[in-house]
């Protein structure tokens, strides 16, 4: 088939494989981006349309009025990067060119696409603010650390510092004084502030991934070896877009989000990138004391400054929302008194919120160069412009010299003395901090262990000289990756496969003695069930696994919240986990070490009792009573589809349901949701496996031009391709797929051929 891209250098082409991966050979590195534009937008517009609707605080006039919170916090804050230069990038030469490719093909489009039609939409071009504004949305959703601020402040003020201290990772001396100096205006924080963060959590009225590497001196090749799986909301189409760009003797893969230049995950001849998540705390929370319109400083009262914004939304009027903001970011009381969220007003103290892009320009073209580095240290020196990434995530490179570096890839705030656990008082100057440089965030260079690890875990610990994550989440994955990489052999790619599936969970194991010891005093036959099945389970969460029909549906009651909430009596509690998910630090152990919550250990114990006694009882409703018969999979069932599939044209856009293994501590990781076992309704799962890994790649850089690798659906995006489902069979079954560069290997199942 004959296409055109007027802007290319000379003749492209794209093989399409039968595995749905587009693979563009070209004579120059541009065409290679512009055959990568194009083939985004093919299968994947309408995903980039909405995408960039997010991303510039547009979706209210693309989908409705439901998204209005959404965009007003979102511009408030600068996401879209507008109220900010567009600097200049060396990498926007390439960042061009992909959008010359996309570009080509919207302009190429006889009729309007289906998902356009259905929303009452019309396709657009794009610009080099939209991968700016794409960039900058994803540090800025990643990781809400900020509500954890809030909650944790809020609590620690009403109840006592050393009520809660031990249970966050990161807590100092300067971070108690705060509370102290703090306490009533703490007291008084509005906690409907946590709808701006999650609108789907309702406060009471009153108030990741897996990535390691390993130098050639641990695999059995003698070349560097990167596994990386990034945990991702199944959906179709695929968070991400794959594809292989080729030119001359450069080859680069990798996944990238659909409408930007950018391989978040990938491999070259030369290097090997994965990253996590990084729960890396990039916001402050401050009090502030208000003055009519003026605010404190050290200096004295300074003027509050205000603008406004206006939400354009479909099907209504636009409506005006004022922002006021002082230097540390914008106040949140009187936006959400905007928004009709909260009436509270309070003219004595308000909080505002800092971030640390709203006021930083960003590029489109940073990033972009990636895949061109020979070295790790050359792509650390890619990843920053002058000193600014605007990612919020942990990433390991290795190349095929087998030099090792990890880095903290955002854009933060050097903390002193405090830890940023809590809110910082605003009229201090102490508390404005200066932004990190590049050479602070490289934290990890050769590693003595010839390995580095990232599973969403806090990789620092008490090194460094500031804090980097302040709520990650449990440690688990890490420790089991660590554990499989210290055993003596030689690694082989199958090795990495079987260790990406790997379903022993750490988290069970260090809680299962607690769990067993507080029920060991119950006479409830129903709890000494209990008692045998976890007494005997491995702590493996596979399909056939009984221990885990227990243990999962015990967890997911979260009776940390119950205990809490009937010893202090706080409706606040109720927010946890979902308003907070980051203040997840509370177990049996932790509970029973503290003094305060030691004196109602007999309040823990029958809690944890009763739970137990219920999932025993729903387990049955659900399983029959015979627990020989019991199985993980006959509850946990994974099933995602298209968001459009309730309409006729995208039916056939679903998968499963299918029984799976794993836990959201495993590292074949698998987080669900639902009612949990017992009575449910026709059709229903109970434990419905939404999250994962989006894909799974393994990558020997003794041999790059074959790696293993498998998608969760597929590659496609359209209604009508035949690349959306085909990945997940094997995926399913725990397979890999084998990519190919060799264009005499790859398996062919149509070419593009483009002309300038």
């Amino acid at each position: 088939m004959k296409f055109k891209v007027s802007e290319a250098d000379s003749p492209f082409e794209i093989i399409w494989d039968k595995l749905g991966i587009p693979h563009i050979y070209a004579k120059t590195i541009e065409d290679a981006y512009r055959g990568m534009g194009y083939a985004a937008g093919y299968e994947r517009l309408w995903q980039i349309h909405l995408s960039c609707a997010y991303a510039n605080g547009e979706a209210s006039a693309l989908l409705g009025e439901r998204f209005l919170a959404q965009d007003a916090l979102q511009k408030s804050f600068n996401v879209h990067g507008k109220l900010t230069e567009l600097p200049t990038s060396d990498g926007d030469s390439i960042a061009e060119a992909y959008l010359q490719g996309l570009n080509s093909y919207v302009r190429s489009l006889e009729e309007v696409p289906i998902e356009f039609k259905h929303a009452g939409a019309l396709p657009r071009e794009f610009t080099m603010s939209d991968i700016a504004a794409r960039y900058r949305f994803t540090s800025w959703f990643q990781h809400k650390s900020w509500t954890e601020k809030l909650v944790l402040g809020r609590l620690m003020a009403t109840h006592g510092v050393d009520t809660f201290s031990n249970h966050v990772l990161h807590f100092s001396e300067e971070d108690r004084n705060l509370v102290e100096e703090l306490n009533e205006p703490l007291k008084q924080i509005d906690p409907k502030i946590i709808e701006l963060a999650y609108p789907h959590v309702k406060v009471p009225s009153f108030s990741g991934s897996n990535n390691w590497a390993i130098t050639g001196e641990l695999s059995a090749s003698g070349k560097p070896i990167l596994a990386t799986d990034p945990h991702q909301p199944f959906t179709i189409p695929s968070t991400f877009f794959y594809v292989h760009l080729h030119v001359d003797s450069w080859d680069a893969f990798g996944a990238a989000f659909p409408g930007v230049p950018y391989f978040m995950m990938g491999y070259t001849k030369d290097v090997a990138w994965g990253l996590t998540t990084g729960f890396i705390d990039c916001y402050d929370l401050f009090i502030e004391k208000i003055k009519g319109d003026e605010y404190q400083t050290q200096s004295g009262l300074k003027q509050i400054s205000s603008r406004t914004e206006t939400i354009e939304i479909k099907d209504q009027s636009s409506k005006e929302i004022e922002i006021k903001k002082t230097h540390h970011g914008v106040l949140l009381e009187p936006l959400m008194q905007e928004l009709g969220i909260s009436e509270m007003t309070n003219s004595a103290y308000q909080t505002s919120l800092y971030w640390s892009l709203q006021d930083v320009p960003t590029s489109a073209g940073s990033l972009s160069r990636l895949p061109l580095a020979k070295s790790a240290e050359e792509f650390r020196n890619y990843l920053f412009e002058d000193d600014i990434c605007p990612l919020v995530n942990n990433i390991i490179c290795v190349d095929k010299d087998s030099n090792l570096q990890r880095y903290i890839a955002t854009t933060m705030p050097v903390r002193k003395a405090v830890t940023g656990s809590v809110p910082l008082s605003g009229w201090h100057d102490k508390y404005d901090f200066s932004l990190a440089k590049a050479n602070q965030l490289l934290v990890e260079n050769n590693p003595a262990e010839g390995y580095s690890l990232t599973a969403n875990n806090d990789t620092m610990g008490e090194e460094g000289g500031f804090y980097i994550h302040n709520f990650p989440t449990h440690n688990s994955r890490a420790e089991r990756i660590k554990e499989l990489l210290d055993k003596s052999k030689k690694f082989e790619v199958n090795d990495f496969c079987a260790m990406q599936l790997d379903l022993k969970d750490l988290r069970a194991k260090s809680l299962l003695p607690d769990l067993i010891k507080v029920l060991s005093y119950s006479e409830d036959k129903e709890v000494k069930l209990a008692i045998k099945i976890l007494e005997e389970w491995n702590c493996e969460a596979t399909k056939d696994s009984v221990g885990a029909c227990i243990f999962y549906p015990f967890l997911d009651r979260f009776w940390q919240r119950k205990f809490m909430h009937e010893v202090l009596g706080d409706d606040l509690i109720n927010t946890l986990p979902l308003g907070a998910p980051g203040l997840n630090r509370f177990d049996i152990g932790s509970f029973l070490k503290d003094k305060f919550w030691k004196e109602h250990e007999s309040s823990l114990q029958s809690i944890i009792e009763e739970e137990v006694k219920t999932v025993v009882d729903r387990v049955k409703n659900s399983l029959g009573d015979d627990p020989s018969k019991w199985r993980w999979g006959d509850l946990h069932k994974i099933q995602f589809k298209h968001s459009l599939n309730k309409f006729n044209h995208w039916q056939e856009l679903q998968l499963g349901p299918d029984e799976i293994g794993g836990s959201p501590t495993t590292l074949g990781m698998a987080m669900h949701m639902g009612k949990g076992p017992g009575k449910v309704e026709e059709n229903e799962i109970p434990c419905r496996v939404y999250h994962g890994p989006a894909y799974r790649l393994v990558v020997d850089l003794n041999d790059p031009e074959h790696a293993k690798f498998v998608i969760a659906g597929g590659n496609g995006g359209r209604v009508d391709s035949q690349f959306c489902l085909n990945h997940y069979p094997t995926w399913l079954k725990g397979g890999y797929f084998t990519l190919n560069f060799k264009r005499e290997e790859i398996d062919e199942s149509f070419v593009w051929q483009f002309n300038n």
